[in-house]
């Protein structure tokens, strides 16, 4: 947030999903220079964000305490299972995200997905000419 407040080049969205609990809300912001900011306002939609989840989100991102221990909460998950897809040869990018990307070679993407798909665990699965990848969520 500090580089976009310096930086007239920096834009910074966020959601309020998984860090403060709210993805029914389907809430998210962007701070950045004044510039950045018109060029989205020319393309959301006219009553995108309604009084009470205005409310909600201002409320929640208040209680800073609740954001960094679900934060924390994130991170451990993201680490862990992290950790474990590379005990199951699924090697992931580094990140700092909520989700990972995941390498499948054997079984080949496709494979992995369509077999967790029957077991109702849901991953995406990009489908490029030689994707490998899917991206699973904490």
């Amino acid at each position: 947030m500090e580089l976009a407040k310096t930086r007239p080049n920096v834009l910074v969205m966020r959601t309020l999903s998984k860090g403060y609990s709210l993805a029914g809300l389907r809430f998210g912001f962007a701070a950045g220079d004044a510039h950045l900011i018109s060029g989205l306002m020319k393309v959301k939609d006219s009553y995108n964000v309604d009084a009470l989840a205005i409310a909600a989100a201002t409320a929640a991102i208040a209680d800073h305490d609740y954001y960094q221990e679900t934060r924390r909460k994130v991170i451990r998950e993201r680490e862990r299972l992290a950790s474990a897809l590379a005990d199951l040869d699924l090697p992931a990018l580094p990140s700092q995200s909520n989700f990972l990307f995941a390498k499948a070679v054997r079984p080949s993407a496709r494979e992995l997905y369509e077999s967790l798909k029957a077991r109702r665990i849901l991953v995406r699965y990009f489908t490029s000419p030689a994707s490998t990848t899917v991206c699973v969520s904490p």
